[in-house]
């Protein structure tokens, strides 16, 4: 079969590979159909993602991606059969994972979840690691005993995740935005809890709703100038989950007597959630975004759309409107 092979540090190449004949036990072989390329796969194919995270027989390329169901394994549940999948490669290691930047991929159940048969399967073809990652974030959040989220995510599709996540559990949220048209964006789904950073009075407006809301979880996704604006604001015994780096150039700097409010700084990774450890837990996260992955939050931006022999060019891609995907 065809299949997109790193061979050095941000270079692809097509090449053919043996297709999975049997799937193991608790795997599922999936005819793929698109990968959205998140940054996850960029950092894959330059050789910088973390240790733990399975690597792929033959040095496939890609952790995302969507197909239909050809093949369950044994134990696998029912109702995996003939199903279409969102698949996120990095949640159950498997050194039987092959995939997914192929025609066929062949991965543990506990990286997938199922698509309803009404939806456009193209539009998530990149959605399960935002998702998860906000489903995770929720979840700690909660445990931690928060009561409410800021998110500087945005209209990010991580940001648009978390809305979606923290509306289907009638869970508050405060959205940060960068622009009004990135305000626009979120007050069209469901969002009413939305702050624009370029609002002048924007300090003394983050102040009131997150007292009011008692929001003490934040969900960095910037960093730098931002999290220096709102450190000053944000109640005592506030905890700053770092996700996120979009301004990592910009140091982050605040005044040491901003200490005595109880402020906590820590980085946030899924893979460190019980959401994620615990084969359970995934299993239920999974079945529950199955649940609700059918509303409009969930949806991956395609930007442009290329063939396997263009992956090169896929992987160079950039733009504001949406992600590059990767067709078979």
């Amino acid at each position: 079969m065809n299949a997109i092979i790193v061979v050095d540090k941000n270079k692809l190449a097509l090449q053919d590979v043996p297709k999975p004949k049997n799937a193991s036990s608790g795997h599922l072989i999936i005819k793929m159909l698109a990968c959205g390329i998140n940054s996850g796969d960029k950092l894959f194919i330059a050789g910088a993602f973390p240790r733990g995270i399975p690597a792929s027989r033959y040095a496939i390329a890609g952790v995302s991606g969507v197909g239909t169901v050809v093949e369950t394994g044994k134990g696998v549940p029912g109702r995996y059969k003939g199903k279409n999948v969102t698949v996120y490669r990095s949640l159950k290691s498997s050194e039987d994972t092959v995939g997914t930047w192929s025609e066929y991929a062949h991965l543990h159940y506990l990286n997938c979840a199922i698509l309803p048969d009404s939806v456009n399967i193209e539009a998530y073809s990149g959605s399960l690691v935002n998702i998860i990652t906000a489903f995770a974030f929720l979840k700690q959040a909660m445990s931690d005993g928060h009561k409410a989220i800021i998110s500087t995510a945005g209209n990010s599709a991580t940001g648009m995740a978390m809305l979606g996540i923290c509306l289907a559990y009638n869970f508050p949220v405060v959205s940060i935005v960068r622009s009004e048209k990135g305000e626009k964006e979120l007050k069209s789904l469901g969002a009413t809890n939305i702050l624009v950073q370029q609002d002048a009075d924007f300090k003394e407006q983050l102040k009131e709703i997150s007292q009011r809301l008692n929001a003490t979880a934040i969900f960095d996704g910037a960093g730098g100038k931002i999290l220096t604006a709102m450190i000053e604001v944000i109640p005592f015994n506030s905890t700053i989950y770092s996700y996120g780096f979009l301004d990592g150039q910009t140091p982050f700097s605040f005044s040491t007597k901003l200490l005595m409010k109880g402020i906590t700084i820590k980085g946030f990774s899924n893979f460190r959630t019980q959401t994620i450890l615990g084969a359970k837990n995934l299993e239920s996260a999974l079945n529950d975004i199955s649940s609700i992955i059918h509303m409009p939050h969930f949806k991956t931006k395609l930007g442009k759309k290329f063939n396997f022999e263009e992956a090169n060019e896929a992987l160079a891609f950039s733009s504001t409107e949406g992600k590059a995907a990767l067709f078979n």
